[in-house]
């Protein structure tokens, strides 16, 4: 008979799993939320309920959690050990996810594409013989845009384009610049490719809080105004100008990163 404690590893396959889906998606009926719970011999229900309690953690959430039991510490700890050290927690996560399916961590995590092109990458001796840090570093990649791209409903957020392919998980801290912060989720907002270029080299620019209290305010650089194509600018930037970033489900972007992009990328 299956203990109603829950294992450590059983709550890193949920916190797992709470990173990937959306809020509205936690519900015992989610085809995810039943895989897992088929996978570790939990009710859907019980997979559900630990998910609403990482969110009654999450600081997005607060106050709209209600009618529910707290999390244990077991949740907590989990919760807080992610929030850490999300490089190494997500992967290892993963790998749990993998061992349980009886797969590859590669198999579970990167498509088909992704995989001939590690194959191809060790055969041509690309990024030295580390194979066990180059399928790290690639799954890596993969969880932290499938983790943006779903919290933000494969949405840009600053113009709301919902076509999948065109959309990329942008850094707001750069990938190379921060190796702590790399995946966590709060580094990451979803845009179109248009607008996650333009943020990268600092034409975009996101601030947190200004002075009439507009919260996660886009802001755009007035060098956009040199180019001859006023319509275009004005079609892909300046009609966005002062208003609210789309916010995600959860994770929402931290206000920390976003200054330090506005300080030292936004082209002001």
């Amino acid at each position: 008979m299956k203990s109603n404690l829950w294992s450590r590893e059983e709550f890193m396959l949920a916190m797992n799993l709470y990173t990937k889906i959306r809020y509205g998606q936690f519900h015992a009926s989610n085809s995810e939320v039943k895989k897992l719970a088929t996978l570790i011999s939990r009710t859907p229900g019980s997979i559900s309920y630990k998910l609403v309690h990482f969110a009654y953690l999450d600081p997005a959430h607060t106050g709209r959690i209600k009618g529910l039991g707290k999390p244990g510490k077991p949740a907590i700890k989990i919760y807080n050990e992610f929030q850490e050290n999300w490089n190494e927690m997500l992967f290892e996560s993963e790998e749990l996810l993998a061992k349980y399916q009886d797969k590859s961590v590669e198999e579970v995590s990167l498509d088909k594409d992704e995989i001939k092109q590690i194959n191809l990458d060790i055969l041509l001796g690309k990024e030295g013989t580390d194979i066990k840090r180059l399928v790290k570093t690639r799954v890596n990649q993969a969880l932290f845009r499938k983790i943006i791209i779903a919290n933000y409903s494969n949405s840009c957020a600053i113009c709301g384009l919902d076509i999948e392919a065109l959309m990329v998980a942008s850094h707001i801290l750069k990938w190379s610049e921060n190796q702590p912060e790399r995946l966590n989720p709060e580094n990451g907002i979803c845009f179109c490719s248009i607008h996650d270029k333009a943020f990268e080299i600092g034409y975009l620019g996101i601030k947190y809080l200004d002075k009439k209290e507009i919260e996660y305010k886009i802001m755009v650089s007035k060098e956009l105004s040199h180019s001859k194509e006023k319509e275009t600018i004005n079609a892909l930037f300046k009609r966005h100008e002062n208003q609210k970033l789309i916010l995600p489900d959860k994770f929402h972007p931290n206000p920390s990163f976003l200054e330090q992009h506005y300080d030292k990328t936004f082209k002001k």
